[in-house]
């Protein structure tokens, strides 16, 4: 089974919020862990992300393009970051989909984490190992700590080349805007 968790904690500590999202799971269901600030630009996203999942089980984790995204590896080729249409990025959503349709590939690099999959025994696996990296972090950071462990438990992570979110990440303020996490960065 597949559950969707946009993941808030009020006292800044995501991998706090997430493990308890993932503490709701049984060992074979799998989690998509998505930012509040994204939204799938297809209506069949569900099916989506579980053919990429039949097709790769033994993935540690699954990500996909988005409209905004600091990696490269994330982001369409392209496609303008600075666009603010909805229309224009649903366009791109399409054409992703028409052309990749069940298609992935692997990225052996850490990733952003606008959207991971993630089965839960997976997680239980990697857990240690993020707890020991991310001690200290509270929001910026955690999903570069998740895929870190990921990566060095052996695990692979997969880009769904099918899937493009939409992802506002501070479009009108700057990919350096801070202040909506002040309290976080103030440790």
């Amino acid at each position: 089974m597949i559950y969707f968790f946009t993941p808030y904690s009020f006292d800044f500590k995501l991998l706090d919020a997430i493990a308890s999202c993932m503490e709701l799971l049984k060992p074979d269901d799998w989690a998509v862990i998505m930012d509040g600030d994204t939204m799938f630009l297809q209506p069949d996203f569900g099916h989506q992300i579980q053919r990429h999942i039949d097709l790769h089980p033994e993935a540690g984790l699954f990500t996909c393009f988005a409209s905004r995204c600091h990696y490269k590896i994330q982001q369409v080729p392209g496609a303008d970051m600075l666009n603010d249409s909805i229309l224009y990025h649903k366009e791109i959503s399409d054409e992703v989909k028409q052309v990749s349709t069940g298609v992935s590939s692997t990225i052996t690099r850490r990733i952003a984490g606008h959207l991971m999959v993630i089965r839960k025994s997976t997680w239980d696996k990697i857990l240690p190992l993020v707890h020991v990296t991310a001690a200290g972090k509270r929001i910026l950071g955690v999903d570069t700590k998740i895929s870190n462990a990921i990566l060095n438990a052996g695990l692979e992570i997969r880009l769904m080349r099918d899937i493009y979110l939409l992802h506002y990440c501070r479009l009108g303020e700057g990919f350096d805007y801070t202040k909506h996490i002040e309290p976080c960065t103030k440790e």
